[in-house]
């Protein structure tokens, strides 16, 4: 063996032996739940397992077509399109609770990974001019320490190449989502948000990111805001979307 490549195998196996010695220090953690996994894996057996939406989705809703209940409602989002790629549910639930409460912002990285999968799927023939996301308040993001769509909207920016526009502010606190129907979240979110000073939606076309989908109120009043602006269009991507079916602490 040429002592080049002695010193390629010294390096790689010292590599490894620091990585385990790190990881006896600071355990290996699940990339998209945070649960400690072994050395040797990426992903909890929990969120390899997460509900994922396949087939042909509603543009609408965004759940597959056995799911959507499209048909029922009489609210049209004003959003084009909405993409996920996880029902909200399971260890999707842990993920989206552990970035939004439990300061593991580090999940906004893999959590943007399986968005981004998602735009180049379905959204591949769109060009947008920019990406944004749904705001929170002064209050409510000094209190969490961030804004967790913020943070999944700037990974997705920099896979994808586009820039991260900041676009929305909180005209007014309104009280959080969870828990509330889906009359009195879209009657919560009505005004709630306008365009920071600076910013011309005009002939732009937007892709706005937010952690979670419940009824789509949010996202739709995001999308309404950009279109009284003049905006070109708006498409819509979020880590997951809430079933009809299932109960939800999302925001």
């Amino acid at each position: 063996m040429q002592s080049s490549q002695r010193i390629l195998l010294y390096n790689a196996m010292s590599e490894s032996v620091f990585k385990r010695l790190l990881y006896c220090i600071f355990p290996r953690r699940c990339d998209l739940c945070g649960d400690v996994v072994p050395i040797s894996s990426k992903r909890c057996d929990a969120c390899l397992h997460c509900e994922k939406i396949e087939g042909e989705a509603c543009e609408m809703c965004g759940m597959d077509k056995a799911s959507c209940t499209c048909k029922d409602s009489h609210h049209k989002p004003e959003y084009e399109q909405i993409v996920a790629p996880f029902y909200y549910s399971d260890n999707a639930v842990k993920a989206v609770y552990r970035l939004k409460f439990n300061g593991y912002s580090e999940l906004a990285v893999t959590m943007a990974e399986e968005i981004v999968k998602c735009i180049k799927k379905q959204y591949h023939n769109i060009n947008f001019d920019c990406i944004t996301y749904v705001p929170l308040s002064a209050d409510r993001e000094k209190a969490r320490g961030y804004n967790q769509s913020r943070l999944i909207a700037e990974e997705i920016s920099k896979m994808l190449n586009i820039p991260v526009e900041h676009t929305f502010y909180k005209a007014y606190e309104n009280p959080p989502q969870r828990n509330q129907n889906a009359r009195m979240r879209r009657a919560n979110v009505f005004g709630a948000f306008d365009v920071n000073d600076g910013v011309n939606p005009q002939g732009k076309t937007y892709l706005v990111v937010d952690d979670v989908k419940t009824t789509g109120a949010t996202l739709s009043e995001c999308a309404a805001v950009l279109d009284s602006y003049g905006s070109t269009a708006v498409y819509t991507a979020v880590f997951a979307i809430r079933k009809k079916s299932a109960r939800s602490t999302a925001g």
